[in-house]
């Protein structure tokens, strides 16, 4: 993923990332996605926009779908922003939005809270990766089970060396209240009690390669970068296949909903989305293609 975001920033490339608006509701920056001349033809001529927001985890293959959509069609213009699962269903069930990204799925018992029915669409599938530093991991750290990773974010355990490690102060790192990755972590490994909580997997992903200390929980597709440490939790390694099959612990399924039944457009883009060409853009970022 990293090597697909140098190509987008390079001055050469077609494709440019244009900032539209600031969606202050999500707390998010909107982007609308596009080269420039596709972007100028969308603006002029589209007869409508599907505006998409939500889940940072879902975020950049809601981007880079949207971006091959646009090639492919000039009806309506994709807007992507981020801004957390919790933000994006709000303002789904608002009708402030057409599609909400989650990287958790939406229950019956929330919808009702919020006064809506949802219709679900199931993206792509993922896994919540645990990582550490890359000197903690280099010392010996490679493998964490549920109870020692529990007793990290308690707080019981809170030096690197009563877990084989060195004898260095335990950081770790939670995801802000909102985070569908954060709320797949508290329910299934603890609820966290930290000092640091980030709003995005990239800001988690950048805080742990930079620390010679520090623990946190990503997205798959962010976790294989040579400066962290990806943990075997509860035995098993997070990879494409121990997704795939259901033996890692933490995989899950990312979604987008919308607001009752999609309209045409908004059919249009999931389904591409779902089928080959946004399968193969999964795959390419990291995450793990639905079967068809």
């Amino acid at each position: 993923m990293r090597e697909v975001l140098k190509r987008m920033t390079r001055p050469e490339s077609v494709l440019t990332w244009v900032v539209v608006a600031v969606f202050v509701a999500a707390g998010a920056v909107l982007y609308l996605i596009a080269g420039d001349e596709l972007l100028r033809d969308h603006l002029e001529g589209a007869s409508s926009t599907i505006s998409v927001a939500g889940s940072t985890t879902v975020l950049p293959l809601a981007e880079a779908c949207a971006r091959e959509f646009h090639k492919g069609q000039r009806d309506a213009v994709v807007t992507v922003a981020g801004g957390g699962t919790d933000a994006g269903i709000e303002e789904l069930a608002a009708g402030k939005i057409d599609i909400a990204m989650a990287s958790r799925k939406v229950g019956e018992g929330e919808m009702e809270g919020l006064g809506a029915s949802f219709e679900e669409h199931p993206i792509a599938l993922d896994g919540v990766a645990i990582v550490v530093s890359r000197p903690i991991f280099e010392a010996g750290v490679d493998e964490l089970s549920r109870h020692q990773v529990s007793a990290i974010y308690s707080g019981d355990v809170a030096s690197w060396k009563d877990l084989g490690g060195p004898d260095l102060e335990i950081v770790a790192v939670s995801r802000s209240h909102g985070s569908g990755t954060g709320e797949i972590f508290s329910e299934r490994v603890a609820t966290p009690g930290v000092s640091i909580y980030l709003d995005s997997g990239a800001d988690v992903e950048r805080y742990v390669a930079r620390s010679d200390r520090a623990i946190g929980y990503i997205g798959l597709n962010l976790a294989f970068d040579d400066e962290l440490g990806v943990i075997a939790y509860e035995g098993v390694v997070p990879s494409a296949a121990s997704v795939r099959d259901g033996s890692y612990p933490l995989a899950r399924t990312l979604y987008m909903y919308t607001l009752g039944e999609a309209d045409p457009e908004e059919v249009a883009f999931l389904e591409f989305v779902t089928g080959e060409g946004g399968r193969s853009i999964a795959e390419d970022l990291g995450f793990v293609p639905i079967s068809a």
